[in-house]
């Protein structure tokens, strides 16, 4: 079974197919801006499905990042942001299943400028 992991941007939202989560120092590159040390922070109960967890820059305000995302709670992220799954067996992120990515593609409002 594929199992995928989603990245977020300004110009969209991309289904990366992968066979392990992305190690701690390339989702601190994929998260911060090239050339600056970046330190990841998850946002949990974004969506219907609770499991699902959105890795962002922890210092995404300090850094003047532009809005990436309006989650379905209504909480602007900025910045390029993953979206994986957590899983409390092994407390720890996971990989999403083919329907979480969906999930996410449908219920992710991309920002733009004039969104109230």
């Amino acid at each position: 079974m594929t199992r995928f992991y989603v990245l977020i941007n300004s110009t969209g939202i991309e289904e990366v197919a992968a066979t392990e989560l992305p190690q701690i120092p390339e989702i601190q590159k994929l998260v911060g801006i090239p050339g600056e040390e970046a330190f990841f922070e998850a946002v949990y109960h974004c969506y219907s499905d609770l499991s699902l967890a959105v890795l962002c820059d922890d210092e995404f305000l300090l850094k003047a990042h532009q809005p990436t995302m309006l989650t379905p709670k209504r909480v602007i992220l900025q910045g390029q942001v993953l979206v994986v799954a957590s899983d409390p067996q092994i407390a720890d992120f996971c990989l999403l299943t083919q329907q979480q990515v969906e999930l996410v593609k449908r219920e992710t409002k991309l920002y733009q400028a004039n969104l109230r």
